[in-house]
């Protein structure tokens, strides 16, 4: 094991440039981010080239947005929290024009297949385990997704039941909603025929709440809203949850450093790996207590290349992909 340094931190709170902080998701101190992330970025202050109708169909509707890795590096380290769309900029009104009320509107997120090798079965896009991070009912105030802009502002953020955090890798978000009573509205989206998309990003879709094989559909332009985790405000010093930050830096020559949580006292294993699986090192395979932990890397006898770290802790597993560039 090596460059192991142990970090138990206190009370902290911290304010981000912005000014703004948050304290709402358990006892962990998070900063609001000053921007949101807009998928895809090209499209940040550039209208769609096309509409959807899915994300809020008055039908049932299972849908599946496949991202790749280069399109989210502004979620590196973050907690995804709330996502949300926007209606086209051939929208004459605001929408809805009353309360709507989907009786179900769940929220999966996970690891994805490169979106050039997207199945139209839902499950064979799906890398590692998918969180459920909103389930239950959605309400929609009137006027909540508004027009006459070009492109049009985002509507009301669909709010997580619980924090994702983002530590690299393709993502996939899936959506399962039984839809509502009232009339639909298509979002802003990328045909299939615009450069990107089948590379850095895709989608597939069902009219059924309950996925299994889909159709090829649009790619709605999707803004994702994060939140920072800036310090523990716990009065123990001990983390509320596990996970891996991103390394730094990243990439690196030859030296990088891996952080780490844990929630509980355990044992311990972190590896690293080649892109095709082989085990490359050890780092840690240990019982540690609970805090936050701090490792070196060192990849001089290494070749340039994508490699993966690996941490198993208690029933925790996550992994992060780290670039050697000399």
């Amino acid at each position: 094991m090596k460059n192991l340094h142990i970090i138990f931190l206190t009370v902290l709170f911290f304010t981000v440039a912005s000014g703004n902080f948050n304290n709402t998701c358990g006892n962990q101190g998070y900063a609001e981010l000053p921007d949101f992330n807009v998928v895809p970025p090209a499209y940040l202050s550039t209208p769609g080239t096309s509409t959807f109708l899915g994300p809020l169909s008055a039908s049932p509707r299972s849908y599946q947005l496949l991202i790749h890795e280069d399109q989210l590096t502004a979620l590196l380290g973050t907690h995804i929290k709330a996502i949300t769309f926007r209606i086209p900029v051939s929208a004459t009104s605001d929408w809805p024009v009353s309360d709507v009320l989907f009786s179900n509107f769940d929220v999966f997120l996970s690891g994805s297949v490169d979106p050039v090798n997207r199945s139209l079965t839902f499950v064979n896009n799906v890398v590692g385990e998918q969180k459920q991070v909103r389930s239950g009912s959605l309400t929609i105030t009137a006027n909540a997704f508004t027009s006459g802009g070009s492109p049009n502002n985002f509507g009301t953020d669909i709010n997580f039941d619980s924090l994702y955090f983002y530590s690299g890798g393709n993502l996939l978000i899936e959506l399962r909603h039984t839809g509502f009573t009232g009339t639909s509205r298509s979002v802003d989206a990328i045909g299939t025929s615009i450069s990107g998309y089948g590379t850095q990003f895709s989608a597939l879709w069902q009219s059924s709440y309950t996925p299994t094989t889909g159709l090829q559909g649009n790619f709605a332009v999707t803004r994702i809203n994060s939140e920072l985790l800036v310090g523990i405000n716990n009065n123990s010093g001990i983390p509320d949850n596990y996970y891996l930050n991103q390394n730094y830096p990243n990439p690196f020559n030859p030296k990088t450093l891996i952080k780490y949580n844990l929630a509980k006292s355990g044992n311990v294993v972190l590896k690293v790996y080649d892109i095709i699986g082989n085990e490359i090192e050890t780092l840690v395979n240990e019982k540690q207590n609970a805090g936050i932990y701090e490792v070196g890397f060192d990849g001089r006898n290494l070749s340039s290349g994508i490699y993966i770290a690996k941490l198993t802790a208690d029933n925790f597993t996550s992994q992060i992909k780290m670039i050697l560039n000399k």
